[in-house]
């Protein structure tokens, strides 16, 4: 397991979309609200979801860490912002609805529908890497 996250965070370090914030004690790297950090006083590794609600970033649980270390970071990522993009979509279109059965407010109607449409682009953008990674393996 050791070597497993050392090599994913070796691939975070090179994935040129992710953002590097080393700091005195520590190396890491941030990219579609994940977060991995090699602290430098015991070399140990540990994976943030930024993307949690709340005032801290939430430690990754054990789902998410064999998530990344059987698919490696590029496709952890990717398949955590999927998930991601799934579930808002879902809130968005319950929000929705109840906008259209309740209030009917045209102002917060036009924000959700823009909200949803903005998150659609995400998710497609998402699959397309998906795609295209999956189509680069099987040529290999």
């Amino acid at each position: 397991m050791y070597n497993i996250l050392h090599q994913v965070f070796e691939d975070a370090l090179n994935d040129c979309g992710a953002v590097r914030l080393d700091g005195d004690d520590y190396r890491a790297v941030i990219c579609f609200g994940v977060k991995i950090v090699n602290y430098n006083e015991d070399n140990s590794i540990v994976i943030y979801n930024t993307a949690r609600g709340g005032d801290y970033y939430s430690e990754f649980t054990e789902d998410e860490y064999n998530l990344f270390m059987e698919e490696g970071w590029s496709k952890g990522l990717n398949t955590m912002a999927l998930d991601r993009y799934t579930s808002r979509l879902k809130l968005i279109e319950s929000k929705i609805k109840t906008e259209v059965n309740g209030r009917n407010n045209t102002k917060y109607l036009d924000f959700l529908k823009t909200t949803r449409k903005e998150t659609l682009n995400k998710y497609y953008k998402v699959t397309q890497k998906f795609n295209k990674n999956d189509k680069s393996t099987k040529n290999n």
